[in-house]
């Protein structure tokens, strides 16, 4: 023992050295995120073949990004240099091969469990709980028997999630193919000290504080603050005895029963591995239990909330709660009133068509397409559930070039038609329809500030500005379902130019890809797209907006180079002032997707929605004018006017009629 401490002095001497010069892997270059232009294409990085073997590259939300297939070694103590990644040491047992973190039986002893946790095997039994009086024997292979209904005190315990009892967080129950089976096993053995170690409140067995890496020794087991050699067995505490055994830690440790007390009358004793129960006095005997001036018998439960259930048992309440397992980084939460946990569903697919028009597929492809007609953006293939079709319309301004807009959008679901037309006009089966607009099991129609929006019975919904700025949200239920200007939402980006035919074109056939799904007049759709030529036009300093720093927290995760040189394009044909903003919003929206909160994204770019107008027009108005009533202000306004004649009123209106013709678009 005294000379595996001495030895073990001599490696924590050389550490530093091992860390700093004994890593096989090349550093990876440090600097800013690279952007790209060839969405979902991998990239070459120029690195050497090691980091490129081991951090394949390809080109994500304009960012290059370079996948760490790596797995967490936070809270590991031993961690070791695998081919590409630092890994937290595994296990040998019986000649087999286990990764950390692994856990499990033996085919002829299923009650005895084994975990593996940096390079220290646990062995462990199973101590079982049965809450129901109907059990049911152990399946094959199994060491507990089942409830045939997965109900703890009332509760009802959702599949695959852990009930944790809170008199002992170490019994855990679970719901598996709609049988409840609940156990208790002893806490893996860490290879961290005791001084390292922390619990977080609630949880059954301690974890480790930081990481650590050492050079390993042939035939030897480190474990905490000793190592010892293969072949030596030792007693690492009261419960737990270990031997070294192909350079791993094999350790026994006593898995403590569960017991059926209140927590206050468990008692540890000198020399007892684990605590047991105490009776208590006869005068502190009670066969019930109160809340909130309520009596329950000994034996009945209550709900405490949707996540905890409480039983009365010998004057005490001993309450089992659910606990919920976070969701991936490609799944979002999804709440469902009355359950406990929230869902972890995959994310929705989001399509745009914004500007001149420039289309963003489910899938992240970003292009151009300014053919004029009425094209197919959205279509399911295979249950022809909806459809959805755009009408673009070339457009020219006074003193503008000529551009091309998303004129009007057309819905098709069942045995609905919606039109959504410039400035949040409605049409809903040909006729003209007021907002909201429900037609139960069909669709809910409302107006969210500046914006329309339309949400299916399928969970399909779109966005409409009223101008020319569309968005088409999807559920993961239409995966590889859908084709059109919008993609497959396959998840793969490479295909998103599919033509109707099925034949996947390239960037510069986009013509062909755009008129494939015509559905208008043949003539419209062929006609040529004249090539816009960067000059004229306004002033394209206003998307500068797309750097402000209101979109700094965004940058990181989504590169604006795309929606700057759509920006760009739009005002060199703008018919107004305010041509940019479809581009900052496209890019706001897609921002907000990913998480990051934008809350004042308009103010800061000048993109207000009309109520913000209004108030910003009452505000620059004289003091002595705000307080005033509106019906005041156009007496004030009109008081040095003569009645305009029946005539005059006739003509101006006929000249305002002339000018929303020419001018269908008018920005404020």
């Amino acid at each position: 023992m005294n000379t595996g401490n001495i030895q073990w002095t001599l490696i924590i001497s050389i550490i530093s050295l091992g860390m700093a010069y004994g890593s096989g892997m090349a550093p990876l270059p440090a600097g800013k995120r690279q952007q790209c232009a060839n969405e979902g294409e991998p990239v070459t990085t120029g690195f050497d073949a090691q980091i490129v073997d081991c951090y394949p590259c390809i080109c994500k939300n304009g960012y290059v990004e370079c996948k760490n297939n790596c797995p967490r070694i936070d809270e590991c103590h031993l961690v070791v240099q695998d081919r590409c990644c630092k890994i937290c040491k595994g296990c040998i047992y019986k000649g087999l091969s286990y990764p950390s973190h692994t856990e499990w039986t033996d085919p002829n002893e299923p009650c005895k469990i084994l975990r593996c946790e940096a390079g220290v095997v646990t062995i462990s039994d199973l101590h079982c709980y049965t809450p129901c009086k109907n059990s049911i024997p152990p399946e094959p292979g199994k060491c507990c028997r089942t409830c045939p209904d997965c109900q703890i005190n009332g509760q009802v315990v959702a599949e695959d999630r852990d009930v944790i009892s809170d008199d002992d967080p170490c019994v855990k129950c679970r719901c598996s193919n709609k049988r409840l089976t609940c156990m208790k096993k002893a806490c893996p053995v860490l290879q961290c000290s005791i001084d390292k170690q922390f619990k977080l409140p609630g949880e059954c067995c301690p974890r480790c504080k930081g990481t650590r890496s050492i050079i390993m020794v042939e035939h030897a087991c480190p474990i905490q603050t000793s190592f010892f050699w293969d072949g030596q067995s030792w007693k690492l505490d009261k419960c737990t005895e270990c031997s070294c055994i192909n350079s791993t830690s094999v350790c026994t440790r006593v898995s403590c029963p569960i017991l059926d007390c209140a927590p206050e009358l468990q008692k540890s004793f000198p020399g007892h591995c684990c605590p047991i129960c105490t009776k208590p006095r006869v005068e502190e005997m009670i066969t019930h239990c109160e809340l909130d001036g309520r009596v329950y018998e000994d034996g009945n439960v209550y709900q405490l909330d949707v996540c905890s259930s409480c039983k009365c048992h010998n004057g005490k309440f001993s309450c089992a709660r659910t606990k919920c397992n976070t969701c991936a980084p490609n799944m979002k939460m999804l709440r469902i009133p009355g359950e406990c946990c929230a869902k972890c569903v995959e994310n929705d697919g989001a399509c745009m068509a914004f500007g001149d028009p420039h289309y963003k597929t489910f899938d992240g492809m970003i292009y151009t397409f300014k053919g004029i007609g009425k094209y197919q953006l959205i279509e399911d293939v295979y249950n022809k559930s909806f459809s959805i079709k755009v009408a673009n319309y070339e457009y020219v301004a006074h003193n503008s070039k000529a551009s091309t807009i998303t004129k009007r959008v057309a819905v098709n679901f069942g045995k609905i038609r919606l039109n959504l037309q410039q400035r949040l006009r409605v049409k809903y089966n040909g006729n003209k329809a007021a907002i909201p607009l429900v037609e139960p099991g069909y669709f809910n129609l409302t107006r969210k500030g500046d914006l329309l929006e339309v949400r299916l019975q399928n969970d399909v919904t779109i966005t409409w500005n009223g101008r020319s700025f569309l968005e088409v949200t999807v559920p993961p239920v239409f995966k590889g379902k859908l084709r059109g200007l919008c993609g497959n939402f396959n998840g793969d980006v490479q295909d998103d130019f599919q033509t109707k035919t099925g034949k996947i074109v390239g960037d510069k056939d986009l013509l062909s890809f755009g008129s494939s799904w015509c559905v208008g007049k043949k003539s419209e759709c062929a006609k040529k797209i004249k090539p816009e030529k960067q000059k004229g036009g306004r002033d394209p300093t206003e998307c500068k907006y797309l750097f402000n720093e209101s979109f700094s927290e965004c940058e990181s995760k989504l590169s604006n180079s795309k929606y700057f040189k759509a920006c760009r394009m739009d005002m060199h044909s703008c018919a107004h002032k305010k041509c940019y903003c479809e581009s900052i919003m496209a890019y706001a929206r897609e921002c907000e997707r990913l998480g990051v909160k934008l809350p004042n994204w308009q103010k800061h770019s000048n993109c207000l929605t009309l109520k913000e107008r209004k108030n910003k027009r009452i505000e620059q108005r004289p003091s002595h004018h705000r307080t005033k009533p509106h019906k005041s202000l156009d007496m004030l306004r009109y008081s040095h006017v003569s009645k305009p004649s029946w005539n005059q009123l006739l003509n101006v209106s006929q000249i305002s009629q002339r000018s929303r013709i020419l001018n269908p678009l008018p920005i404020q």
